[in-house]
C-alpha cells in the first residue's frame, strides 16, 4: 500500500456505534481532521460530536456510498462492525483497516486457522455441526469446555458451558443455529495483552504489554506496567510481531493471551481494532492507542509509547452506577469516563474509571475495598505483589 497522508482540514469517517467511536472522532478532530460518523442513531455520541453526520443503515447502500465519497478515509471502530459494509465503502474511499482480519477475526474457524498457521498455542478444539460430534470430541477436548457458535456476531446467548456429560444434551437447541466448534477452557493464573500498532508499510509498534482480569470475557480490569518475567513478555512480543508480518491491516491491534501455572502461553483472541484493555494508556503513558491508530490510518510516523505512571482502569456497569455515584464524592484519585451508550441494560459496560498511583498492588486494594467489583470472580483472585514489572 502506497503512504497516502492525511494532513489536517482532510476528511475521515467514523463508523461503528461502540464507546471507541466517539473516541476517534474526539481524537481525530484534535488531530485537526475534519470527522464525519455514520450511524443509524443520530442521537448517538459519535455522530454527535462529529463534524458533519450521516444517518443510516448498514443496509442503505446509497447513503453509505455517498458518506465514503465524503471522505478521504474512513475507519471503523471495532471488531463488530459488519465485514459486508467495509467491502462496500472501500469501492469508493480508502479503508486502511481493510476487511481481511476483520474477516478472520470474526470467525472461529479461520481465526484458529491463522493461529495454527503462526504455530502458536491455542485451546484445543473441535469443529461441531450435530450433537453426535459433542459426545465424540468431548473425550479428546475435556471438561470443561464451552461450545460457541462459528460467527462471534451470533455468541450472545448461544454458548453452552459443558462441565459434565449430562450438559450436552442442552446443546440440543442451539446447534439448530449452524456450525460451532467446541473449546477446552484452559485454566489460567493470568491474563495478558498487547496492542500493536501497524502502519502503512508494515512496520509494527507495541505498546507496553497489559494485565488483564476478565468476567466471561469481559475485560473489568487492566493495569500497567504488567507484572510478567521477561521470558513470558519476549515470547508474548514474539507472537505479535509475527501477527503483524502476516496481516494485511493498517491500524492498532490486540492480541491477548493466558498464561498457565505451568508456564504455558495460550493466544485467546486478537482484536482488529482499538481495546478496552487499551483504554488504560490514557492514564498511564504518552500517547492513547487512538492517537496512534489514527496516526497509522493517516500514514504518519508510528510513535513510540512509554509508561508514565503505573494505573489501573476498571469497567463499571449500569447496575453497579449506584456505587460509583458514592465513589464520586470519595474518590479524588479516582477518574470517571462515560459512554453515553443508549439502551443499556443492567449488565452493559458504560463506562469506566482510571486510577493512577505509584505501584500496582495499592490501586487494586483500594478498588477491592470498595466492595464494587467482589461479585466478579476472577477479579477476586490472586493481586500482583509487585515484585516483577517488566513490560
Amino acid at each position: 500500500m502506497a503512504n497516502t497522508v492525511l494532513y489536517p482540514g482532510d476528511t475521515i469517517g467514523v463508523i461503528g456505534n461502540s464507546a471507541n467511536a466517539a473516541m476517534l472522532v474526539t481524537t481525530a478532530r484534535k488531530m485537526g481532521l475534519r470527522v464525519g460518523a455514520y450511524g443509524a442513531d443520530e442521537t448517538s455520541e459519535a455522530l454527535q460530536l462529529a463534524d458533519f453526520k450521516a444517518v443510516g443503515s448498514n443496509k442503505d447502500s446509497d447513503k453509505l456510498q455517498h458518506f465514503a465519497e465524503s471522505c478521504a478515509a474512513i475507519v471503523y471502530d471495532s471488531d463488530r462492525v459488519s465485514t459486508s459494509v467495509v467491502k462496500f465503502l472501500a469501492q469508493y474511499t480508502r479503508v486502511p483497516q481493510g476487511s481481511d482480519m476483520l474477516e478472520m477475526m470474526q470467525d472461529r474457524l479461520l481465526e484458529r486457522a491463522f493461529f495454527e498457521q503462526l504455530n502458536v498455542n491455542i485451546a484445543p478444539y473441535a469443529t461441531i455441526i450435530n450433537l453426535d460430534d459433542v459426545y465424540q470430541s468431548i473425550n479428546s477436548i475435556g471438561y470443561p469446555c464451552v461450545l460457541k457458535p462459528i460467527q462471534k456476531e451470533w455468541s450472545r446467548g448461544r454458548e453452552l458451558v459443558i462441565k459434565t456429560q449430562t450438559d450436552i444434551a442442552k446443546a440440543a437447541g442451539l446447534l439448530d443455529w449452524g456450525t460451532y466448534i467446541l473449546e477446552s477452557q484452559i485454566a489460567y493464573d493470568r491474563e495478558y495483552s498487547i496492542i500493536v500498532a501497524r502502519d502503512q508499510d508494515g512496520n509494527g509498534q507495541a505498546f507496553p504489554i497489559t494485565e488483564t482480569q476478565s468476567v466471561d470475557d469481559r475485560p473489568v480490569r487492566t493495569w500497567v506496567p504488567a507484572q510478567v518475567d521477561d521470558a513470558v513478555a519476549g515470547e508474548i512480543q514474539r507472537i505479535a510481531t509475527e501477527v503483524t508480518k502476516h496481516v494485511n491491516y493498517v491500524g492498532v491491534f490486540e492480541v491477548s493471551f493466558y498464561l498457565t501455572s505451568s508456564g504455558a502461553i495460550y493466544v485467546k483472541k486478537i482484536v482488529p481494532a482499538p481495546s478496552e484493555t487499551g483504554y488504560v494508556f490514557e492514564a498511564a503513558a504518552n500517547l492513547t492507542e487512538f492517537d496512534q491508530h489514527l496516526r497509522a490510518i493517516a500514514g504518519l510516523p508510528l510513535a513510540s509509547a512509554h509508561i508514565l505512571t503505573p494505573a489501573v482502569t476498571a469497567a463499571f456497569t449500569t447496575a453497579q452506577l449506584p456505587a460509583m455515584r458514592t465513589q464520586w464524592q470519595l474518590k479524588a484519585n479516582w477518574h470517571f469516563t462515560f459512554y453515553h451508550l443508549k439502551h443499556q441494560e443492567d449488565n452493559d459496560v458504560m463506562g469506566h474509571i482510571a486510577v493512577q498511583g505509584d505501584s500496582i498492588k495499592p490501586i487494586l486494594d483500594q478498588l477491592d475495598d470498595t466492595g464494587i467489583w467482589s461479585d466478579d470472580a476472577s477479579v477476586a483472585a490472586a493481586t500482583p505483589n509487585d515484585t516483577t514489572t517488566n513490560e
